[in-house]
């Protein structure tokens, strides 16, 4: 016959009776076992709905079951932040894993902030961390792409940038048709034009810029129609236009300057001051920018035709 013997309460440490031949011998006291029974209740699971225990006492109740749980852990790898090296949680489930870990996202997003775009106003991403931030939406680069041109001064190739494009059309301007070399050239004024002899003996005009960099020569000459004419060309040996002398309706001579391909490049007059000083008027280029000709004479003695 079993014989009883006295165990304890794992929660308060009541002695229980118990007999030999219990297996399992109890573990809790009837007042424990009913306390116990009042903490439990059920949940479901998050992700399949299956009841889960749980209790009142607990802070975070259960949200998955054990099935789900196994399944969560089995779809759980890492990956290294391209940026830190930190390991970040991912999954295989996951079409695009994460390239950052939070903290650098954090700084990614602080060091993000918005410019407007100069031609149309929309709002473009840029970064304080960028030295030369967006000046041009998307749309507006792709519809003023960066063009390929030839200069039409010395030839060589150059290229005509976005900004430049949305510039000028903004401003009403023909596209540049000079390289960034040739029109810093041209933009040290004024122009001094000296008349020289060629090592053939041959009368040639050159023309200087103010820091006295060959900018153009020019060479009289006649057509095989025997019609007069000047040709110009660069300090590259490349012809950039012929002036020709003309007459208005009423008589009045003036030199018309055109380009290889016949379109104008510029139109000058003779003209006389107030004070009976005679010069060149010239007008231009995309801007019709007017320039004043005169002819002076150094101290010396020496003549050549200055451009302002």
């Amino acid at each position: 016959m079993s014989k009883w013997y006295d165990v304890y309460c794992a929660d308060c440490g009541t002695v229980i009776h118990a007999l030999e031949d219990w297996d399992p011998p109890p573990k809790r006291c009837p007042s424990c076992k009913d306390a116990n029974a009042a903490d439990i209740y059920h949940v479901s699971c998050t992700k399949c709905g299956t009841q889960i225990v749980a209790r009142h006492s607990w802070e975070h109740p259960p949200k998955f079951c054990k099935s789900c749980k196994d399944a969560n852990a089995a779809d759980i790898y890492h990956v290294s932040c391209t940026k830190c090296g930190t390991q970040i949680v991912a999954r295989h489930s996951w079409e695009y894993p994460p390239k950052f870990c939070k903290s650098c996202k954090d700084a990614n997003a602080a060091d993000i902030y918005h410019v407007s775009c100069a031609k149309c106003g929309t709002q473009i991403v840029a970064r304080h961390s960028w030295e030369h931030p967006p000046k041009f939406c998307k749309d507006c680069r792709s519809a003023h792409a960066p063009k390929d041109a030839t200069c039409g001064h010395c030839g060589k190739s150059f290229t005509v940038p976005t900004g430049t494009q949305i510039k000028c059309k903004q401003n009403g301007w023909e596209l540049p048709r000079k390289c960034q070399d040739c029109r810093e050239l041209f933009r040290h004024k004024p122009f001094k034009t000296v008349r020289e002899k060629t090592v053939f003996g041959n009368t040639v005009c050159r023309t200087y810029n103010s820091c006295g960099h060959l900018i153009s020569e020019s060479r009289d000459e006649t057509t095989i129609f025997g019609n007069e004419r000047r040709r110009h060309t660069s300090q590259a040996g490349r012809t950039t236009g012929f002036t020709r002398k003309e007459k208005t309706v009423f008589g009045t001579s003036y030199n018309v300057t055109r380009r290889p391909y016949g379109s104008l490049k510029s139109r000058s007059t003779e003209k006389t001051s107030l004070l009976g000083n005679k010069y060149t008027e010239s007008e231009g280029g995309s801007s019709q920018t007017k320039h004043k000709t005169t002819t002076v004479k150094t101290w010396l003695g020496r003549i050549f035709r200055k451009t302002e």
